[in-house]
């Protein structure tokens, strides 16, 4: 009995331990998987087409997954001798974050000022649930600016507003985004649900009005390269399936 309880003093001991390394390996593997999804969400966005001049979207309008971009419309600004980019040069081209299925635009700028130069552009368009995507509404948006930089007294800011309609709408999201010189990061991103009246709203059509303005100011530069605009969908794409597979296995179970 002695030898028993021996071996029972010294089983405990051992269990415990592998408790404590199978707690060890859980905590390890969380670790390592929120560092892969921290590494991978730069790598998110997946280009769906090529890049293509504003000026050249049909009026019918750029169709990215289940929503179409149109009306587009790009009145530049600019001071100081810096380049103002029209609807001819600008390019644009759809995409989709393949974390969250949002669809939405990318804008490559690679606009860069220097002391006492102002590039201030508006770049406003509609975005639309297409024609065979019936089940899909609009409920928030993303705006993402890429390596936007700034020194001395220079700056980088964007502001996008969404309204209801195209004339004297509702506004149902304001969204902006700004850097100064050692603000510290060259990503920046905001996000924000379509709200009308307090309360969160779901929609075919919205019209988007966009204002990016870079600025060297005084003694300072400024550039960003890219703009990313997304628009995510309820609901999502994933969650239809699922209730689509489920709906499958009621009808089996019906059937048996």
């Amino acid at each position: 009995m002695k030898y028993c309880s021996e071996e029972k003093e010294l089983g405990e001991p051992m269990e415990s331990n592998r408790r404590s390394m199978k707690k060890s390996a859980l905590v390890f593997s969380i670790i390592s998987i929120s560092i892969l999804l921290a590494s991978s969400a730069q790598a998110a966005w997946v280009p769906i087409g090529d890049y293509v001049t504003v000026s050249s979207i049909p009026s019918s309008g750029l169709e990215v997954g289940d929503k179409i971009f149109s009306d587009f419309d790009v009145s530049p600004i600019a001071t100081g001798g810096a380049y103002a980019p029209g609807a001819d040069s600008l390019l644009v081209r759809g995409g989709q974050n393949d974390e969250t299925d949002d669809y939405g635009l990318q804008f490559r700028l690679a606009w860069v000022v220097g002391s006492e130069q102002i590039i201030n552009t508006n770049i406003d368009f509609k975005v639309s649930i297409a024609s065979g995507y019936d089940p899909w509404f609009m409920d928030g948006a993303v705006l993402f600016l890429m390596t936007a930089g700034a020194t001395g007294t220079g700056s980088v800011s964007a502001t996008e507003i969404i309204y209801d309609s195209s004339f004297m709408g509702n506004p149902l999201a304001a969204l902006d985004v700004s850097r100064e010189f050692e603000d510290g990061g060259s990503d920046l991103l905001n996000q924000s649900q379509l709200v009308l009246s307090g309360e969160p709203v779901i929609m075919k059509e919205i019209w988007v009005e966009t204002g990016i303005i870079i600025s060297g100011g005084t003694e300072g530069t400024a550039q960003l390269s890219e703009v990313f605009m997304l628009y995510s969908q309820i609901p999502e794409p994933a969650t239809i399936l699922m209730l689509g597979l489920g709906s499958l296995a009621l009808l089996r179970r019906r059937k048996r």
